[in-house]
């Protein structure tokens, strides 16, 4: 059941990403459950070089705070050259800011994917308000607009819903953590599916399993899948979880030899995100050990790895300054 409602959202982002006519998508959702959407609009991006993903899941404060995070992100990969009149109305700053990117887009069929998926809204009447501008069908045809919204208090999603237009959509997406620990588990110990595929379900079980600091367990796990005949990206995430659950039972010396290994595999893979994860991780130990170059190494690598992903960014980047500040 949860694979067959993530393929759903997967087909749904994809279609209307390659629809030939400009859209705007409004996601219903829990604040646990945004990350399975920033989580597929990440592996779209991917997977569509062509097209420019503008994804921001910093939590929305604010209509003008909100508007700062988004032009940080437009800064740190366009140059200050894009910079907006902090004065001016946090909607004219967002619509300059989506101006200028559809100016950088190349000539030819090549979308620019705005996604406002913030991990929190904690001004409900502000993100509404800020977002009711956009509840219509965009005039450059190369504009696609994913809006999240909090099913708790979905104003936009109601007025996307209620739009007469084909043009301006709402979804509702919904994947209770019960039922996906259920069917993790399931997958986890299925001989019949592919190797990939298990060991993602193992992969993430693991996860679950350092989080409540079930280390043993969690070190069986990345074991496994060290066993099954997977795409390097999985194998040097195994190592890269491995070396978390190290770390957790204070192992260090371990944990400094597997999070080395993650990161070189990562890299080698090409695998952003698992850069981003063995980087950050392996720039905490190195920093806890006193290796400060080995640290700004390690998160000046994890901001470099996710280039339009703002909130990784930001952590990677707040490391750097902290360090930066010391005597």
């Amino acid at each position: 059941m949860p694979q067959a409602r993530l393929h759903a959202l997967q087909r749904l982002l994809a279609g209307f990403i390659a629809d030939p006519v400009p859209g705007v998508l409004v996601v219903a959702c829990t604040d646990l459950e945004v990350f399975y959407l920033t989580h597929t609009l990440d592996a779209l991006d991917q997977e569509s070089p062509a097209d420019r993903y503008w994804i921001v899941a910093d939590p929305f404060t604010g209509p003008r705070a909100y508007v700062d995070i988004l032009e940080a992100s437009v800064l740190a990969e366009l140059g200050p050259a894009f910079q907006t009149n902090p004065a001016d109305p946090p909607l004219a700053r967002f619509e300059q800011l989506l101006a200028q990117l559809l100016a950088t887009l190349p000539a030819g069929d090549h979308h620019l994917v705005c996604a406002l998926v913030p991990a929190q809204i904690d001004d409900a009447e502000g993100f509404a308000g800020f977002t009711a501008a956009l509840l219509h069908p965009p005039a450059d045809p190369r504009l696609r607009i994913v809006l999240r919204d909090d099913h708790r208090d979905p104003h936009p999603f109601e007025t996307a819903a209620a739009s007469p237009s084909e043009q301006v959509v709402a979804y509702h997406f919904s994947l209770p953590p019960e039922l996906v620990l259920a069917s993790t588990a399931a997958a986890a110990g299925d001989p019949r599916l592919p190797p990939a595929a298990r060991a993602q379900a193992i992969l993430q079980l693991a996860s679950r399993d350092i989080g409540h600091g079930d280390l043993r367990s969690a070190l069986a796990r990345c074991d496994a899948v060290a066993a099954l005949p997977v795409p390097p990206e999985l194998q040097a995430f195994a190592l890269a979880l491995r070396a978390d659950a190290l770390r957790h039972g204070g192992d260090t010396e371990a944990a400094l030899a597997a999070g080395s290994a993650a990161l070189q595999a990562a890299v080698a893979a090409g695998a952003r995100p698992v850069v981003h994860h063995a980087a950050m991780a392996l720039g905490d130990l190195t920093e806890a050990l006193g290796a400060r170059k080995d640290a700004l190494a390690c998160f000046t690598l994890a901001e470099r790895a996710t280039p339009m992903n703002p909130a990784l960014q930001d952590r990677a980047r707040a490391r750097l300054d902290a360090l930066r500040e010391l005597p």
